[in-house]
């Protein structure tokens, strides 16, 4: 029965951040009774843009603190994963590429309490075009995006070419 709640909630979520144009990164509900005194987890749903299910996925977990990585699961075949067995802290889950060497997408940092079910959304950028400076496959573009997203970078150019190629004023 808990895998078809956690399954409804992250079907939830993706609704939500897809009908409202808003992302939703992690939604607190109440707590579970787990082993070993670690009651905590982060389960769900890894999307594409549009909003279809990322089957067979390598997802992982990452110490928002330290930057180690804690663990890492694949998707099932409607998305879903669940991290269980949390201490409470601050987490990101990261969507990484099928050769697992490269990040695709993440989510804000997930601050989870004690006691605490969180429920994730992990989603690939809008396809931007392929081609041109970030390279001719769609891996290379979204690697080059995801690096500067997470680096807070909104736009670039390369250092000394010209914003443009028409003359400035009084130039020829």
């Amino acid at each position: 029965m808990d895998g078809k709640v956690g399954l409804v909630v992250a079907v939830v979520v993706a609704l939500a951040v897809s009908a409202g144009g808003v992302p939703i990164a992690a939604q607190q509900s109440g707590g579970l009774q787990g082993a070993r005194g670690l009651s905590s987890s982060i389960q769900g749903t890894a999307v594409n843009w549009t909003n279809s299910a990322m089957a067979n996925t390598p997802i992982r977990l990452r110490d928002a603190r330290l930057g180690r990585i804690l663990d890492s699961v694949m998707t099932d075949r409607f998305g879903s994963f669940e991290f269980d067995s949390l201490e409470p802290g601050s987490y990101v889950v990261e969507m990484m590429s099928p050769s697992r060497d490269t990040v695709l997408a993440a989510t804000p940092i997930i601050n989870v309490g004690s006691d605490q079910r969180v429920a994730a959304l992990v989603k690939l950028p809008a396809r931007p075009p392929v081609g041109g400076a970030f390279g001719t496959s769609l891996a290379s573009v979204l690697a080059v995006t995801s690096a500067a997203v997470a680096a807070g970078v909104l736009a670039t150019t390369v250092a000394g070419a010209p914003a443009t190629d028409r003359a400035l004023p009084g130039q020829r």
